[in-house]
């Protein structure tokens, strides 16, 4: 299983997935160690999951699948565009062996496809009903950002977003429109690397991102072992956001940013860029580029009112952050 879609299962079946992942690889581990340590520590017996290995990494073992005998494998459609070849041969493989193969999307076209992958899940775990009651409150939430969104005929603000996984000496990976950029489009903002980049993801220079003097920066965090790398998360404070973030700020030329300048740069949790809860960072992307427009919009409580209708873990943490 995409190990990274625990959340998403969770939210449809509760408890009840914990006896029903019998595999998966190992991205829920090792890069949002923060939601695998609240999952684990509230049903230890994940921690005993096997790992299947990882067709990003080439470490993908078919055999240890079939062993497994499961009654679908699930995966994230990015694999065609990151690893097309490795992802037809395990297919193909999978199929001789009569095991099905679920594609779900959270990051090519996030807001067209997530609630489509979330009714799919809920089919596949029986639990249609509930699919449904997350999609209407992933609907709910999204028509009332759009609905505002179309009143308003301003000139957009100019956004550059960059992964904070590499620390502040190297820059990380940009979004054209696809994740991330695909979220910055729809709510309104100009993302600066969508003419370079089309739907690619990479980084873009310091010359470029500097010329362009962006009005507002967004830097990912979560909780990764590189050092440098911003913070967030689960079991990360504003101020281990903070702490981490001032260096990226600080970054030759950075001082000239019309962002810097003004005191418009913030940080999302990096997980919301390929899962359920991107209609929050909608809303986040939204009041942060029209604050007047969206000042009675909360995105952190409505995280939390969704963690207590859905989720079988507690919120906390820090997820959205705004620098200064």
């Amino acid at each position: 299983m995409e190990s990274s879609k625990t959340h998403e299962l969770a939210a449809i079946d509760g408890t009840g997935i914990v006896d029903k992942i019998v595999g998966w690889d190992s991205d829920f581990k090792d890069n949002a160690g923060d939601g695998y340590l609240k999952f684990v520590e509230k049903y230890p017996k994940l921690a005993d999951v096997p790992n299947v290995g990882s067709l990003d990494d080439n470490t993908f073992s078919v055999e240890k699948v079939i062993a497994l005998n499961p009654d679908v494998v699930i995966m994230h459609n990015w694999e065609f565009m990151w690893c097309g070849d490795a992802t037809k041969e395990a297919l193909i493989r999978l199929e001789q062996a009569g095991i099905p193969v679920v594609f779900v999307d959270f990051y090519m076209e996030p807001m067209t496809n997530s609630t489509k992958s979330m009714l799919l899940l809920g089919q596949i775990l029986g639990k249609e009903q509930r699919a449904k009651d997350i999609v209407d409150f992933y609907d709910q939430h999204v028509d009332e950002i759009y609905s505002r969104l179309a009143k308003n005929g301003g000139l957009k603000p100019s956004i550059y977003i960059e992964t904070g996984y590499n620390g502040p000496e190297t820059y990380g990976i940009t979004q054209g429109d696809v994740g991330w950029g695909s979220i910055v489009k729809k709510a309104n903002g100009d993302n600066i690397a969508e003419p370079l980049l089309g739907n690619t993801s990479k980084a873009i220079s310091p010359e470029y991102l500097i010329n362009q003097s962006p009005d507002i920066i967004i830097l990912t965090g979560r909780n990764w072992s590189t050092p440098g790398s911003i913070r967030m998360g689960y079991t990360s404070t504003a101020a281990d956001t903070k702490n981490t973030m001032d260096a990226y700020i600080a970054r030759p030329g950075w001082d000239t940013i019309n962002a810097v300048e003004n005191h418009q740069v913030y940080g999302i949790y990096h997980g919301y860029c390929f899962s359920i809860y991107n209609f929050v960072a909608l809303e986040a992307f939204a009041k942060w580029f029209y604050p007047e427009e969206f000042k009675d919009i909360d995105p952190d409580a409505t995280i939390r009112e969704y963690h207590e209708k859905f989720m079988p873990i507690e919120y906390g943490g820090t997820f959205m952050y705004s620098h200064y």
